[in-house]
């Protein structure tokens, strides 16, 4: 007779106690157990008598191939190794979108243009681990760690500084392209302040 309580069947206890009375088998744990496992799919619930109408005990080839497709998109599939979806917080929103434009970041080094639009829907996070061999020539102290590539950035002073001489390169382009509509935009902030 099997052990584990998942292999018995209820014509496994049928079985093993012949010859006794129904209302010995019904106190038997091992039976209420495999009743109660029998039972977690049946539609008889407690409140049954009160439903209106039988619920459908199956689903029709519609709504079977929507459940497949809906529990297939939770995945990549079997050739990625059935990657699921993380959960999308500001802080990965931050991130996907730094590395979506790193090559504002670096600009000598070169990378390929984006094929992604959008931000990526399945993807890995991971935490980078420093190799002990390095310990005290290529290592971030734990003081200048941050927990985001976002803050990271933002800590760096020369990021810091290459974004500022970039932001004003820009503005001062925007000026002289669009002169006139600037001038006339600083006498209407101008007027506003009187």
């Amino acid at each position: 007779m099997p052990k584990n309580i998942k292999d018995f069947t209820l014509d496994d206890v049928y079985v093993d106690m012949e010859g006794t009375s129904v209302s010995e088998i019904k106190r038997n744990p091992l039976f209420s157990a495999v009743a109660d496992k029998v039972l977690e799919k049946s539609i008889m619930h407690a409140g049954f008598e009160t439903l209106e109408r039988v619920p459908c005990c199956s689903e029709s080839l519609i709504q079977q191939k929507m459940e497949k497709k809906k529990e297939k998109s939770k995945t990549k599939g079997p050739d990625w190794f059935n990657m699921k979806t993380p959960a999308m917080t500001t802080e990965i929103q931050n991130d996907l979108r730094v590395l979506h434009m790193r090559s504002v970041l670096d600009p000598k080094h070169f990378y390929k243009k984006n094929d992604i639009k959008g931000l990526p829907k399945y993807f890995q996070v991971g935490k980078y681990v420093d190799s002990p061999v390095d310990f005290y020539s290529s290592r971030l102290p734990r003081n200048e760690r941050r927990k985001t590539i976002v803050e990271e950035l933002m800590a760096d002073a020369q990021f810091q500084q290459y974004n500022k001489r970039k932001h004003k390169e820009l503005i001062q382009k925007y000026k002289r392209t669009h002169a006139k509509a600037y001038r006339h935009s600083k006498r209407l902030k101008k007027g506003k302040k009187r």
